[in-house]
């Protein structure tokens, strides 16, 4: 196959795709996908195209709240934006979008940036972190203890041990018996 009936190939298979949610265009900046609401914030060179844009959308993005739109070669890329604070990483939040522009899209590309007034995002699930049980930690240990050491004969000796009872802190007194 050559190049161009590769490129005929790709045209009629976007031409064929159908949308996967219904778009309209609302008042002056406000879109309407599948009952949302959106808005358009940033449109430069007026390059937002709805035909474009019903073709590339995806209801994944239903949950993000911003929707970046560039163009690259003739071609429409969406990417999706959280708000700041979020659990998300910071490369994925709104404060992001503009080094996302700098670094990612063509230099001098046209783009556009909605803002979805009703985001559905799926609750984020939190790990349950376990803790230890500190409850001997909070009495101090006054127990004192006798052991044998079965070293060498005519080194053993009995030793004592103790512990001051400072809270949380292990000193330790040792006294040797002295014959």
């Amino acid at each position: 196959m050559d190049r161009k009936s590769i490129e005929d190939l790709v045209e009629e298979k976007r031409e064929n795709a159908k949308p996967l949610a219904h778009i309209k265009m609302g008042e002056q900046n406000n879109i309407l996908i599948n009952g949302h609401d959106y808005e358009i914030m940033d449109n430069q060179n007026d390059c937002f195209n709805l035909d474009d844009f019903s073709r590339q959308y995806n209801p994944i993005f239903s949950r993000y709240s911003y929707i970046v739109g560039d163009y690259g070669y003739g071609v429409l890329r969406l990417k999706g934006f959280s708000e700041d604070g979020t659990h998300t990483p910071l490369q994925n939040q709104f404060s992001a979008i503009n080094d996302y522009l700098y670094e990612y899209a063509n230099m001098g590309a046209d783009y556009f940036v909605l803002h979805n007034l009703e985001v559905k995002s799926k609750p984020i699930a939190t790990k349950k972190r376990h803790r230890r049980n500190r409850k001997n930690n909070r009495r101090p240990f006054i127990k004192e203890k006798v052991t044998t050491d079965k070293g060498p004969l005519n080194k053993r000796k009995r030793l004592t041990v103790t512990k001051s009872e400072g809270h949380g802190k292990r000193h330790f007194t040792i006294k040797q018996r002295e014959d």
